[in-house]
């Protein structure tokens, strides 16, 4: 399977809803993550959805198909391996597989879509060229993103960042991108103000099998950590070679993952609770993928990788 999506097929992404597909059945057989007909949608509230629990699977299950394929776009678009590759996309899926938001569509879903359409406005920008229209639009998306899940508000100082890491500090731009993050903030704040709605922090209501879906987090994150570090050795190997842009689209992936984890530790330490680590598969996704260029280290990240993929099925029935 993974010289299958490491190599340049781009059929492959077809494989990608029967994945998907098999995940749903087995959530739909064994009722391991619990539906809820209502979802929380950040400054939006929490709203009842209107629609059946098939339907709201089959929304989830489109989201999740359309990130995957982003973050696959973006990764062959920017050349971060200097030809195509299909791996991005599979590991997505396989990492989500652990994470509620993959079987219920709520407001931190899309909040992926937006943060990964952010990062393809922001691959795009160029040191020396005009950047005030992808600069706007990175952060209107994060601010629509802010709006569908609060914690995100925290992640805009981060975005400048990374802005200028590609470009140099403007005043006309960095006016641009607070304009950018305010608007949908401000039309969000209206709707909270003239509804009464209230922002709920906790994604999740604690159910009975919530611990069981810890102790899925700590064996996936122990996997998850050794073939990070896989991917850091293949990264330093691979970024002497790279260009100075590729370099910095890669610092771009690290600011993502600091403020990932930031989110993440706080969501587990004041509401026990998992789901916002989900915001660290996406520059993981990135990343991961070089764990599997190492002509020394291969063996070892295709060991992880298959151990993941099927603890992601048989948890299903533990």
């Amino acid at each position: 399977m993974i010289k299958l999506f490491l190599g340049n097929r781009s059929v492959v992404l077809f494989l990608l809803p029967f994945i998907i597909a098999i995940y749903v059945l087995l959530n739909f057989s064994t009722h391991y993550y619990n539906y809820s007909s209502v979802s929380n949608f950040g400054f939006w509230g929490s709203q009842k959805l209107p629609f059946s629990q098939l339907t709201g699977q089959l929304i989830a299950s489109f989201f999740i198909l359309m990130n995957a394929v982003g973050v696959n776009a973006i990764f062959n678009w920017n050349e971060f391996f200097g030809r195509n590759s299909f791996m991005p996309s599979l590991l997505y899926i396989i990492l989500m597989s652990f994470y509620h938001s993959f079987y219920e569509i709520d407001g931190l879903l899309i909040a992926h879509s937006c943060l990964i359409t952010t990062l393809f406005q922001l691959f795009k920008l160029r040191q020396n060229e005009e950047g005030r229209k992808l600069v706007f639009n990175s952060a209107f998306l994060i601010g629509v993103a802010a709006t569908l899940h609060p914690p995100l508000i925290g992640i805009m100082p981060f975005v400048l960042f990374m802005i200028w890491t590609i470009r140099p500090v403007v005043l006309r731009e960095l006016m641009l991108a607070l304009l950018g993050f305010g608007i949908p903030m401000i039309y969000a704040g209206l709707y909270l103000w003239t509804t009464k709605a209230k922002i709920n922090f906790q994604l999740l209501e604690i159910h009975d099998n919530y611990s069981r879906h810890q102790f899925d987090f700590l064996v996936s994150s122990g996997i998850f950590v050794f073939s990070f570090l896989l991917s850091v050795i293949s990264i330093q190997a691979n970024i002497k070679k790279s260009s100075i842009r590729l370099k910095k689209l890669v610092q771009i992936l690290w600011w993502l993952i600091f403020t990932s984890i930031a989110l993440g530790l706080m969501d587990y330490f004041y509401f026990n609770q998992i789901e916002r680590f989900s915001l660290l598969m996406i520059p993981l996704s990135f990343l991961l993928t070089f764990s599997f260029t190492h002509k020394t280290l291969f063996h070892v990240a295709n060991g992880l990788f298959y151990s993941t993929l099927i603890y992601s099925f048989v948890k299903f029935f533990l």
